[in-house]
Parts: structure tokens; sequence; C-alpha cells
């Protein structure tokens, strides 16, 4: 990184990728908006990836098929991110548009946490006639371990 050179291109089945991060030796974790599909194959869905730069194998983390149904089909189109946990053995995936960050296992893809952003907005003044019933869902920028960045 010192001499700021291209060292060299991975090309894959991803697009819209960003975040990429070092995980070890040739592997790194990425983001990638729009390269993955649903099981059916029909919907696009967002993913994290492994990359082994040196092979260029990619490897689905999430989704993956052991992934709940009700989680399998998200997608963001523009946003997203991914932090790598200290220990190096979890990740949290933000899923900005679908308002959702999950912690999962690197080695599974296994879900361990789910965050879902919504807000009770009953005490707003702006709707009083609703103010018992309101809920809203908001998107989420990034969701980050402590520590990283």
């Amino acid at each position: 990184r010192d001499t700021h050179r291209l060292k060299r291109l991975v090309r894959g089945g991803f697009m819209m990728q960003h975040t990429v991060l070092h995980l070890e030796g040739s592997r790194f974790l990425l983001f990638d908006n729009r390269g993955g599909r649903n099981a059916g194959g029909a919907r696009m869905v967002s993913r994290l990836l492994m990359v082994d730069a040196a092979s260029g194998e990619e490897t689905a983390i999430f989704p993956n098929r052991r992934t709940p149904g009700h989680l399998r089909d998200m997608l963001t189109y523009t946003r997203g991110g991914v932090s790598i946990s200290p220990d190096r053995r979890r990740a949290m995936v933000t899923f900005t548009e679908e308002g959702k960050a999950l912690e999962v296992r690197i080695a599974d893809g296994a879900v361990l946490v789910v965050f879902d952003s919504i807000h009770d907005v009953s005490q707003l003044e702006a709707f009083p006639e609703e103010r018992d019933t309101w809920a809203v869902w908001r998107q989420v920028r990034n969701v980050r371990y402590a520590g990283d960045g």
C-alpha cells in the first residue's frame, strides 16, 4: 500500500461491491450489493462474500443454504457495510435499505444477532391521533464493533 500501486486485479461474480476488509492470508470479506441471487435464482440479493485473492475462489458467507428463509432475500442497492470482530470469527453486516444489521459467524454464516431499526414515534406531537400505534422503520447506515474505525 505504501507505493500506491495496484497489486492485483480480482474479478468475480460480485457487483457493486465495497467495504473490502482483509480477513487473513489472501482472504478478504466484502459487501456485495447486487451480485447474489436468491435460492431460486430469480431475485437479486446483497451478500457478505469471502474472496480468496490468490485463487479467485468466492464463498457466500451470508446468505447461504442454512440462512433462515425470512433473511435470505435482503437487498440494499447502494449502501451496506461490514465490520470484522476483534477475534476475526464474526462479522457485523449492515443492510442499510432493509433497516437491518446482522452478526454472522464467518465460519458457517450462522446468524447470531439480528438488529431491526424500528423506532417508536408514538410520542411525537406530529401524530397525536395515532399516538398509541405508530412505529417507523429507519435505514441503518453502518453497525460496527467497538474499536473498528
